[in-house]
């Protein structure tokens, strides 16, 4: 797998997000489409009989200034975008190629299938991802094995292998 990335190099979001496109279609990826919406930055593509999608959330009020992430864009007086905002959406576009990248990777490795790589990210066809839809199970799930545990481990050992 190849990238467009040289130490030291500031690339546009525009040719991260061409590389981002260009990796997932080397990977079988299809109907990858990189969009904007009120900041958020977004990568959907299909990839067999499933939809996936990554978000790049723009910052909340209370993110400390020093952490760069994709944020609505200020503009100076002629219109053109603050330099700060345009390298903080380098930097996220950046974050999120080598989150993509390095996913690739590990498929193309054979250490994982893409679906268990990626399956964070797929959608539901009733809306949302599998992330949202699967946490607060998770979540519930850990709180009463927590709950097992503070009444022993040998009890917890055994109301959780009967379940």
């Amino acid at each position: 797998m190849t990238s467009n990335y040289v130490r030291g190099a500031s690339l546009s979001c525009s040719s991260l997000q061409t590389d981002i496109q260009q990796m997932l279609d080397g990977a079988g990826a299809h109907y990858c489409r990189i969009t904007s919406e009120h900041g958020n930055g977004a990568v959907t593509f299909s990839f067999g009989d499933h939809q996936f999608r990554l978000v790049l959330p723009h910052p909340e009020p209370t993110d400390p200034p020093r952490v760069p992430r994709h944020q609505p864009a200020r503009r100076n007086i002629n219109g053109q975008e603050h330099p700060a905002d345009l390298e903080a959406a380098r930097h996220s576009w950046r974050q999120l190629s080598l989150l993509i990248k390095a996913k690739l990777e590990a498929v193309a490795a054979g250490i994982v299938t893409f679906d268990e790589e990626f399956l964070a990210y797929m959608l539901m066809p009733e809306g949302g991802n599998v992330f949202q839809a699967t946490s607060p199970t998770i979540a519930s799930s850990y709180a009463a094995v927590e709950v097992l545990h503070m009444s022993g481990p040998a009890t917890a050992a055994v109301r959780t292998s009967s379940d």
